[in-house]
C-alpha cells in the first residue's frame, strides 16, 4: 500500500504543477493588460499547447532532479533500457490501431480538450502560418508521450510492481492514467485513456523498457492528426472500421504477450 500511496502522490504532484503553470500564464495575461475573467480564460486557452508543453518539461525536470538528489540512476529508476526494433513495431502498430478504433467509435462525440486544442492551434497559426500544427505535433507526439509514460509507467508502474503482481500493477496504473484524463474530456475520454493505458502498461512490463511504451503512446496520438483527413462516411461504416481495427490490435497484443514472458513479479 505504501507504493500505491507514492504513486498517487506523484499523480497529485503532476496535477498541482499543471495548475501552477496555468496560474502563471493567467498572471502573465493579467500583467499584459487583460482584466476581465473571460479574457484571462481565453488567454489561457489560447496558450493551452504551450502550457501543456511547459508543464511537461517542468514536471519531467523535477522528477529527474528528485532522482538525482536521491543519487538514483534515472535510466534504472525509469527502466530506460534499449531493446530490439521488433519490440517497437508490434506495440506501435497495436496502439495506433486501438486508438484509431476508439477515435472512429467516438467520432461524433465532442470532447472539451479537443476543442481547446483546436483553438490553441488556430491561435498560434494566426501568429505564424503552420506554427500551430508544429507546436501541436511536438506536444502530442513527443512531449506528452514522454512525460505521461515516465510518470505512469516509468515511475508509478515500477513502484506498484514492487508491491503487487504485474497484472495488478498494470490495472492500477491504468486506472490512474484514465483519471489523469478525466478533467480533460469527462468519463468517455477517461475510459478511452484507460484502455490505451492498459496497452502501454502491457508493453512496458513485457519489454521491461520505457522506450517502446513512449513510441506506442506517440503512435496512439497519431489518429488525432489522421482523422482530420478522413472523408465523410456513414456511421455504420465507421463502426465497422472501428471493430476491425480493435480486433486486429487485440490480436497483435495477444501475439506480443505470448512471445514475451512476464518479469519475475507476475503473480
Amino acid at each position: 500500500m505504501k507504493n500505491l500511496g507514492k504513486s498517487l502522490l506523484c499523480l497529485i504532484i503532476y496535477f498541482i504543477l499543471q495548475l501552477v503553470i496555468q496560474m502563471i500564464f493567467v498572471m502573465i495575461g493579467a500583467l499584459s493588460g487583460i482584466r476581465d475573467q473571460n479574457g484571462l480564460i481565453d488567454f489561457s486557452m489560447n496558450h493551452l499547447l504551450l502550457i501543456t508543453l511547459v508543464s511537461n518539461v517542468v514536471t519531467l525536470a523535477l522528477f529527474a532532479l528528485f532522482n538525482k538528489i536521491r543519487k538514483k540512476s534515472i535510466k534504472e529508476a525509469w527502466s530506460m533500457t534499449r531493446v530490439g526494433v521488433k519490440l517497437y513495431i508490434y506495440p506501435a502498430l497495436a496502439a495506433f490501431l486501438l486508438s484509431s478504433a476508439w477515435a472512429l467509435a467516438t467520432y461524433d462525440v465532442s470532447f472539451a480538450n479537443a476543442e481547446q486544442i483546436e483553438k490553441s492551434v488556430s491561435f498560434y497559426s494566426d501568429m505564424l502560418p503552420g506554427l500551430g500544427g508544429i507546436v501541436m505535433a511536438f506536444t502530442l507526439l513527443f512531449a506528452q508521450p514522454v512525460m505521461e509514460e515516465v510518470l505512469c509507467r516509468g515511475i508509478m508502474l515500477n513502484q506498484l510492481k514492487e508491491s503487487f503482481s504485474d497484472w495488478a500493477a498494470i490495472l492500477m496504473s491504468t486506472v490512474c492514467f484514465g483519471l489523469a484524463h478525466l478533467m480533460a474530456g469527462g468519463v468517455v475520454l477517461a475510459f478511452g485513456a484507460a484502455l490505451m493505458g492498459a496497452c502501454f502498461g502491457l508493453v512496458f512490463v513485457k519489454t521491461k523498457s520505457l522506450y517502446p511504451a513512449v513510441v506506442a503512446h506517440a503512435f496512439a496520438n497519431l489518429p488525432d492528426f489522421v482523422m482530420t483527413f478522413m472523408p465523410e462516411m456513414q456511421s455504420g461504416v465507421r463502426i465497422g472500421l472501428a471493430v476491425v481495427s480493435a480486433v486486429v490490435s487485440v490480436v497483435i497484443l495477444v501475439h506480443f504477450n505470448k512471445k514475451l514472458r512476464f518479469g519475475g513479479n507476475d503473480g
